[in-house]
């Protein structure tokens, strides 16, 4: 089974559970708090990943973990459960599915912008405008820069990316020339 797929099924179970008792934010902090430690520390990370170190010595450490974070109970069961079936070190995996769940179920999708340089206010209000025309639901954005776009916008909405850069469009026209074809 991929990690994509575990992680999945940890946080659609995850998510329906936080949704029942009205504690997704609690949840989402302190899972995301979590999986940003195991993620960052290479030390940890190797600790919960390891098939030489013991179980007994990881849930060692995780229960130091928990003592010191004071996460809530239905994250710490979280975390005991997935060492418990060797899998902690997928929980930054489990985290962005659990995001992604949650936007879902809330209507929400994240787009994640490139473009050559800043945008400012507007910009980035009509084109919010516009992609939930598109979509149908809210929009969050990730704004970032890439000058070797040399201009326009790359916009990825889960697997789609719409690309309408000129770097792209230059490339396009090239293979064009390449194969003998007209670009115009």
């Amino acid at each position: 089974m991929s990690v994509i797929a575990i992680a999945r099924r940890y946080a659609e179970a995850l998510a329906d559970v936080a949704t029942e008792r009205n504690q997704v934010k609690k949840i989402d902090d302190d899972v995301r708090v979590f999986a940003e430690m195991i993620s960052s520390s290479r030390e940890l990370h190797d600790i919960f990943a390891s098939p030489i170190v013991s179980k007994t010595d990881k849930l060692r450490v995780l229960e130091a973990l928990i003592t010191r974070m004071r996460p809530d109970q239905m994250t710490a069961n979280l975390l005991r459960t997935m060492l418990s079936h060797d899998r902690l070190h997928y929980l930054a995996q489990v985290y962005e599915q659990f995001r992604r769940a949650m936007n879902e179920r809330e209507g929400l999708i994240v787009a994640e912008v490139t473009t050559a340089v800043e945008v400012g206010r507007k910009e980035q209000e009509n084109l919010g405008r516009t992609l939930e025309q598109m979509t149908g639901k809210r929009v969050e954005f990730k704004f970032k820069t890439d000058p070797s776009l040399i201009g326009g916008v790359v916009t990825r909405i889960g697997s789609v990316v719409y690309d309408g850069s000129v770097r792209t469009q230059l490339q396009e026209i090239k293979e064009q020339l390449k194969q003998g074809e007209s670009p115009i």
